[in-house]
């Protein structure tokens, strides 16, 4: 079991966000699209100019075509129109792959740079879509994209407190995605075993412990938890285990599927569209990935 927590002196927030769904497309879309869709609406929304992302990564684990190379990160960079032109402002773009789990430490090493100075903003994208023509009914991805933008906070004691990522090898084989070869151009199976949203649950409550401590917090101090939208039982147990009271807990599965590594900004994006936090809130993002690995950040709205 690997532990990593990483507080920030200087904080870093998110500045702006946007989402896509396939619900709003008349036509089917890839993941590629998803994300530079939702790009477009979170740059929409920022007080940034595209020129100004000083960094962009894509945390989107399965992809069009099943490329992998070069990375999607460059096709979405490229779509946005941020800084393809080299006139003295480059972006730095890149895949990070952690599945469900692959936003929040796309979120983690972009805060990371902005506190170096090198950047003065940062992008964060990710697609979600099974490509396939006949895809594995077993495996079947709902299209979605979702985007952050991040820069330093203006204000003290808003943004990103503290950061925990924590995997369970021994429990990998719970949840595992291949591109079998044996399809005329691949296709994509997704495997998930008995037991898995357990061993999710099991776990959650030590990347809590963990990110809590980071940011020097208790859980008394926690007013509101962003998870994956994982399902409404999961949702429903997940109180208990983190040991969180369960009107603190965001549940939108009424209405957003799982859909892999967007999920947790997908149901930021709906809670901004509803009933944001309010300022000096302190919130808990929960992600839950393969690996098997969780995820928790700790933020100041």
């Amino acid at each position: 079991m690997e532990n990593r927590s990483v507080p920030f002196s200087r904080k870093v927030r998110i500045e702006s966000a946007g989402a896509s769904l396939q619900g709003r497309w008349p036509w089917r879309r890839g993941s590629v699209a998803h994300a530079v869709a939702a790009g477009r609406r979170c740059l929409a929304a920022s007080r940034l100019r595209p020129a100004d992302v000083g960094v962009l990564v894509n945390a989107g684990v399965y992809r069009d075509r099943h490329i992998v190379e070069p990375a999607n990160a460059a096709y979405i960079q490229h779509r946005l129109g941020v800084n393809v032109e080299f006139q003295g402002r480059p972006t730095l773009s890149f895949d990070l792959l952690n599945g469900g789990c692959g936003m929040l430490n796309a979120a983690q090493v972009v805060a990371a740079l902005l506190q170096t100075g090198e950047v003065e903003a940062g992008l964060v994208v990710a697609g979600e879509a099974n490509g396939d023509r006949s895809p594995d009914p077993a495996s079947r991805v709902p299209p979605s994209g979702a985007a952050l933008m991040l820069d330093l906070a203006p204000r003290a004691g808003t943004g990103f407190e503290a950061f925990s990522f924590q995997t369970h090898e021994e429990d990998a084989d719970l949840y595992t995605a291949v591109v079998s070869l044996s399809v005329p151009r691949g296709r994509l199976r997704i495997r998930r075993q008995a037991g898995l949203e357990e061993a999710w649950l099991a776990h959650a409550a030590g990347a809590v412990d963990e990110a809590l401590a980071g940011a020097g917090a208790a859980r008394s101090q926690v007013d509101l938890v962003v998870s994956s939208q994982v399902s409404p039982g999961f949702l429903a147990r997940l109180p208990a285990a983190i040991r969180i009271p369960a009107a603190k807990v965001v549940d939108f599965t009424a209405h957003l599927p799982d859909t892999g590594s967007t999920s947790v900004f997908l149901a930021w994006d709906r809670l901004g569209d509803g009933r944001p936090p309010a300022p000096g809130s302190r919130v808990l993002f929960l992600a839950f990935g393969s690996g098997l690995t969780v995820a928790a950040a700790v933020y100041r709205a």
